[in-house]
């Protein structure tokens, strides 16, 4: 009776932690106001980005997902940002970037490392 008790209660604590998450993670991410110096149009496939190297200027940048299936679309090193887009939708997102190279991944499960990542440099 005991073990079924602490078996219960265990499962109550792990539900109501599950409940108070959210998906988008810990950071709260707010995008920049304002026009982008330079909008990209991805489509997410078949575990690839098209395209997956982008060249862009210094400043908000936007990002148009065009996914076939779930993928998302998230930069290394730029917490709290990511687009998600279902099968058939296209999802926009905005972000403010300083000169640099940055690497830019599907965060589903398995997609990045089947090669579900690109380069974007900015100048």
């Amino acid at each position: 009776m005991r073990k079924r008790s602490l078996m219960t209660v265990a499962l109550v604590g792990a539900l109501a932690v599950a409940g108070c998450s959210s998906s988008s993670g810990s950071s709260a991410y707010t995008p920049p106001t304002g026009p982008p110096v330079k909008t990209f149009n991805l489509a997410a496939s078949n575990f690839a980005f098209a395209p997956n190297t982008l060249t862009a200027p210094a400043g908000i940048i936007q990002f148009n997902l065009k996914s076939d299936g779930l993928h998302d679309l998230v930069i290394e090193g730029q917490p709290g940002f990511q687009i998600e887009a279902t099968s058939g939708s296209t999802k926009s997102g905005k972000i403010k970037l300083a000169k640099g190279k940055y690497t830019f991944y599907c965060d589903v499960a398995g997609h990045r490392a089947q090669g579900m990542e690109g380069t974007l440099t900015v100048t």
